[in-house]
């Protein structure tokens, strides 16, 4: 549980970026990346909302290897800038591979952040709060001794399971919209205790009010290679929809 005096405050021109899904064929997330590094897109503080790629795990030498560039830049901008990784169901258990980031696994979400204006927000990748049998599935896929067992057969096969993984997650569709929304998120938000909810996971890249609250679901960055900025104006906080080539 966090403090409510520890809470860290969302800044203005924080950037949230969700579900890049980066695969062998997509690399836009890797672009932004790039761009980021460069100074070409500026933030002081960086939140990865999860799935930011197709799959990793820090004991997963084979997808590690695919994906080294990702990995040394996302530890290269955590060193100068803020960064908030919130884990997905794509990727998990990935601590050891960013040390100077603020890494939080499911067990951990909803994250509570406030705003400068003292607004509550709960963040969350979004695959919490399952019925019973999901919640502990998903649990137990990330069991450091299950995924340890795992690298190791994958080795002995010469990286033959993570490739398949990888190679077919590059068949999934994306670029869905849930019908009626609003009317499927509502019954899940009573679970939230905050003026704010933040997710990525379902791809919509929506924000309403549901029962007093506001919330925000980011948009599928692998299709759209779109993200949100925060902004503050008159003592309310803002989400404005930014776009990878025009920033």
């Amino acid at each position: 549980m966090q403090n409510f005096t520890q809470m860290p405050v969302i800044q203005d021109g924080a950037i949230f970026i969700s579900d890049a899904h980066e695969n062998a064929n997509r690399d836009g997330f890797l672009r932004f990346l790039q761009a980021f590094d460069s100074g070409e897109i500026y933030s002081k503080q960086l939140f990865l909302i999860g799935d930011m790629f197709d799959f990793l795990t820090a004991h997963s030498v084979g997808t590690c290897q695919f994906y080294e560039k990702h990995i040394e830049l996302i530890d290269k901008i955590s060193q100068k800038t803020e960064l908030f990784y919130i884990e997905g169901n794509h990727d998990f258990v990935i601590g050891k591979l960013f040390k100077n980031a603020k890494i939080y696994p499911i067990q951990a979400q909803p994250v509570k952040f406030l705003t400068s204006n003292g607004k509550s927000v709960e963040i969350a990748h979004g695959d919490n709060f399952l019925p019973f049998v999901s919640k502990y599935a998903l649990l137990f896929l990330r069991l450091e001794w299950f995924l340890r067992f795992m690298n190791f057969i994958d080795i002995l096969l010469n990286f033959k399971i993570s490739n398949a993984i990888l190679q077919k997650l590059t068949l999934k569709k994306l670029d869905y919209k849930i019908p009626n929304f609003k009317a499927f998120i509502t019954p899940k938000i009573r679970y939230y205790n905050a003026d704010i909810v933040i997710e990525g996971h379902y791809h919509q890249g929506q924000i309403f009010n549901i029962d007093e609250k506001i919330y925000v679901n980011l948009p599928v960055f692998a299709c759209e290679q779109s993200y949100f900025v925060v902004k503050y104006q008159n003592q309310s906080i803002k989400f404005e929809r930014k776009n990878l080539k025009g920033h």
